[in-house]
This record gives C-alpha cells, structure tokens and sequence, in this order.
C-alpha cells in the first residue's frame, strides 16, 4: 500500500489498496502511509518518460537478431572497402591465390626425392647423356641418364644432392635403362641449365613437399608409374613448375620443402623439369 507493488501477490495489493482507499476505510490512511492509486500512476508515468525512446518499444528476437546481421554484413563490407583502399593507396594489388583456380592433377602424385651422386660417367654413344648412379634411399642406387653435358662438368655432378623424379618407368636412351629424371631448372630458350638443389641437412631419399598440399594422407600417395605415365601427369604439370625471382622452385607460389628447408637453384624466372 505504500506505493512498491511486484510480483505475484499485486493482485492482492491492489484490493487492499482500494480497500484502504475507501473513505469510510478502517485503514487509517495518514498513519499507513497509503499511496491511492491516482498518484501511483503519476508516479509511474514520470519514471516512463525517464526511459530513452529506442527501448521504450519492446524488439522481438527474430527482429534483434536480423539487426545484429544487417550490422554485421554492413561492418564487413566497410572493413573489405577499408582494405581495398588501402590496398590501393599503398600500390599493393590485390592477388588471387593461383592455388584457388587450379584444375590440373595434384602435386602430390610426383615422387620427387632427395638424392646423392654417386657416380657419373659419359654415355659412349650419345653426346648429350650423363650416366649417373645416385642413392634416393632404397636398397640400391638408381641409374639414370640426364641430358646435362652441353651445360657442366661431371664434377658439377658428382657427390651433390640433387632432386630425383622416382616415379618414372624404366626406359632406355640410347640403350642405357634410365629409371628416374634429375630435376633442373632452366631459361627461356634452354641455353643455361642449373641443378635444383635440396639444403645440405636434407636427408637422402625424403620426399619433397609443397606447403598447403597434404602429402600425408593416403589420397596423397604419389601416383604408380603407369598410371604417371598413361594420364601424362608430368606434361600437365609442367607449366607451374617454375622458379622465381629468386630461383626458389615452385609450384603455385609455394616452394619446394624439405625437413631442413627450402630448395634452391641459380637460376630465377626459369622451368622445373
């Protein structure tokens, strides 16, 4: 009666309240402190307008939640805009990832190893061709020739760690059964030819692998060499393996990796093969 009314007993107030109200009452209203209805709802009107008009109307969730979303759609196209402009006040083009359009094989279906010379004589019967024995980690070293004479010295070969594409069928060149392919990079019109070489730390017969491609899955197994072969998996390839400015070999801007590293060659802006 005195003007704090809640909860569920206000029904139960209030007709005391009316009860207390009555002038032939027996609720002596002065010494109660009774505050009559009238004066409750001036009370209460005054507290309203003490209320800031955005919540003086109830919002619904359904509503509060589409709000919430409207705003966040609106900050994140203000923050892509942000950097957009900034992007090109500072001269910074925005670039697409090339990994994001790509649509040839995966990478992960070449074996490329780490592997060591052991060996290297001349083909007696072409010109061109190396012979080389180089260990990639099995139980024998590999044969294979390289088409590498025109461009260095067979000490430039020997006893260096090279990369080795493993999964390559046996073939002869000029009678010499060649199983695997030395990887090297080269210029424009092939005139300069250098070694793709693994850091020294790498350990003989590791796989090399490309950051952000998972070569450790079973879908990521490289492909047999028939299957290599018959899908002309290498050919397809071939155009993004490149070096950069730097002459770090690459395959859709991202390096070839080795537990001690990155590869390397001295040779930018070239081809991989």
């Amino acid at each position: 009666m005195t003007g704090e009314m809640s909860g569920q007993d206000v029904t139960k107030q209030l007709s005391l309240l009316s009860m207390a109200s009555r002038d032939d009452g027996v609720v002596d209203k002065e010494a109660v402190g009774v505050v009559e209805f009238g004066e409750r709802m001036t009370r209460l009107k005054a507290f309203l307008e003490t209320i800031p008009e955005n919540f003086r109307e109830p919002v619904s969730k359904k509503k509060k939640k589409k709000e919430e979303e409207e705003e966040a759609k609106k900050n994140a196209a203000a923050e892509a805009a942000n950097e957009g402009a900034n992007a090109a006040a500072s001269g910074v083009a925005m670039v697409e990832d090339p990994k994001d359009t790509y649509e040839g094989p995966p990478i992960t279906a070449l074996d490329i190893r780490v592997g060591r010379v052991l060996k290297v004589w001349n083909h007696e019967e072409a010109d061109r061709l190396y012979c080389e024995e180089i260990d990639v980690g099995e139980e024998e070293p590999r044969q294979i020739a390289s088409g590498l004479r025109p461009f260095m010295n067979p000490e430039d070969l020997e006893g260096k760690n090279v990369l080795v594409l493993c999964n390559l069928k046996t073939r002869k060149l000029m009678g010499f059964p060649s199983h695997g392919m030395v990887l090297c990079a080269s210029n424009a019109d092939h005139t300069e030819v250098k070694l793709v070489s693994p850091p020294p730390d790498a350990q003989i017969g590791e796989r090399v692998t490309i950051p952000d491609f998972d070569f450790q899955g079973d879908d990521s197994k490289p492909f047999a060499e028939n299957k290599l072969g018959k899908k002309k998996v290498l050919e397809k390839l071939a155009p993004f393996l490149i070096t950069n400015k730097y002459g770090i070999p690459e395959f859709l801007g991202r390096p070839f990796m080795t537990s001690a590293g990155v590869c390397t060659t001295p040779l930018p802006d070239g081809t991989v093969s």
